[in-house]
């Protein structure tokens, strides 16, 4: 299943944007309130959503300032992927956030809509974050 997030334009350099994501120290603040147990490394971020699941998250590649795909490794075993992608528009940076996730079709229903406000919530935090 994947869920296509919202196009947002953030007042920054594609290059500067980049490098904040390929920082796993700066994911805490684009995640929800509900993550806990955060651990962070160079190489990847770990962290719970209560009741979910347990996620560890590595960049899977990185293509310089324009896209990132990210692969999440979890405790159901379920294939996750984020892809971002920043594209140079005028005074700022487009982003577009992605997750293709492998979720069985009985559940897809009740987590597609998670899924959109979990993705369009990283890609306002992100601008949030960047902007200030």
């Amino acid at each position: 299943m994947k869920v296509n997030g919202k196009t947002i334009h953030i007042q920054s350099k594609q290059q500067d944007i980049f490098n904040k994501l390929c920082n796993f120290n700066n994911f805490v603040k684009y995640m929800p309130e509900q993550v806990k147990d955060w651990q962070v490394t160079e190489d990847y971020c770990q962290f719970s959503v209560p009741g979910i699941t347990t996620l560890k998250l590595s960049i899977a590649e990185k293509i310089n300032y324009s896209r990132i795909s990210y692969a999440a490794n979890n405790d159901k075993n379920i294939p996750v992927n984020m892809v971002i992608y920043l594209d140079s528009n005028g005074d700022g940076t487009d982003l577009h956030a992605d997750i293709d996730a492998e979720i069985p079709i009985f559940l897809s229903a009740m987590v597609k809509k998670p899924l959109q406000n979990l993705v369009d919530m990283i890609a306002d935090r992100i601008k949030a974050e960047v902007e200030n």
